[in-house]
């Protein structure tokens, strides 16, 4: 790759590692939480989630756990994917609220708490969310300081229709490990959960793949080890990026987006960058350590970038390790 070329990817990767703490919001997937017995327990609600879940056509509720001391911030709010008759609601219940807002009968409260009803109003216009991307509309949010130690739980409601939803919970924005590894996936069912089928989610990444495969298909020569696995990381590199790229083009549609698609844009060009980087070391005709390191470090850094899809950057690592000689024909 170019020396210019390296320095944009190099501003490109410290724009991207210094923007999801400002932005990011690790992605829970309910399984339960039909009755406050059951409800779903946050282990650190002060630290940024976003709860991906589902009401039933109400009168209906979905509840939330979590503990917090006195003088805490706690901080929640409600969205939809999409404008229509679906509006939820929240309720938090807890240790030294009042009761500020009447609560919905069919919403059942842990005893010897009181509570604060928020109900949902549509917005006129969605917001962009650059980090996804998507677009939201955001219905109900609660701001406010925990007035007594103890367990609060926090209720998401519909009168009628039910729907798919989010429940933005926390404000500290942090990763571990896994979480940041495992983002490409996440990403994926976010889409999914917002109605989007399997198809036209990975539809650019397919299109990537024949692309390349029609073209290595043309050079009528057998590949090595080593080429064939950096090849098939590299178009995995692009196609990433070409998902993100319609993803951006589908959130837009309606919104206000300003400077917010300039962060979708890092989030897209760098994987294609990385891309177009595995390709030219995968035909490289001489591999020597300088290409095994090389391939090494981009999948290092296609991990950072959530490029690939997790399996690009496996495909990068064992291409590292892989003979360089083509079989013979």
């Amino acid at each position: 790759m170019a020396p210019g070329c390296r320095l944009v990817l190099s501003v490109l990767l410290i724009v991207l590692l210094a923007t999801p703490p400002a932005l990011a919001h690790v992605p829970l997937f309910a399984r339960d939480g039909s009755s406050p017995d059951a409800a779903l327990a946050v282990e650190d609600p002060t630290k940024s989630w976003v709860i991906y879940d589902t009401l039933l056509n109400g009168p209906a509720a979905r509840y939330y756990r979590f503990r917090m001391e006195e003088g805490e911030r706690i901080y929640a709010t409600l969205q939809v994917p999409r404008p229509g008759g679906f509006v939820p609601g929240m309720v938090l219940a807890g240790p030294g609220i009042g009761n500020p807002g009447t609560v919905p009968p069919y919403v059942a409260l842990p005893e010897g708490t009181g509570a604060i009803a928020v109900p949902g109003r549509l917005p006129e216009h969605p917001e962009y969310e650059p980090f996804t991307p998507s677009k939201l509309y955001r219905v109900a949010r609660i701001d406010m300081t925990a007035p007594a130690a103890g367990d609060y739980t926090l209720a998401v409601y519909t009168r009628g229709e039910g729907g798919n939803y989010a429940l933005a919970l926390g404000y500290v924005e942090s990763y571990t490990l896994d979480e940041w590894i495992r983002v490409p996936i996440d990403v994926v069912a976010i889409h999914r959960h917002e109605g989007q089928p399997l198809l036209l989610i990975f539809a650019p990444m397919i299109v990537v793949l024949a692309i390349g495969a029609a073209l290595l298909f043309r050079r009528r020569r057998s590949l090595s080890p080593f080429a064939l696995s950096g090849v098939v990381a590299g178009l995995l590199f692009i196609g990433s990026g070409a998902m993100t790229l319609m993803q951006m083009v589908i959130a837009a549609v309606g919104t206000d987006v300003g400077a917010a698609l300039f962060l979708t844009l890092v989030f897209a060009v760098i994987p294609v960058l990385l891309g177009v980087w595995a390709l030219l070391v995968a035909f490289r005709r001489h591999i020597g350590a300088g290409e095994r390191i090389a391939m090494a470090a981009l999948g290092a850094l296609a991990l950072v970038a959530w490029a690939g899809l997790v399996l690009g950057p496996v495909l990068a690592f064992i291409a590292a390790i892989l003979p360089a000689r083509r079989p013979p024909v």
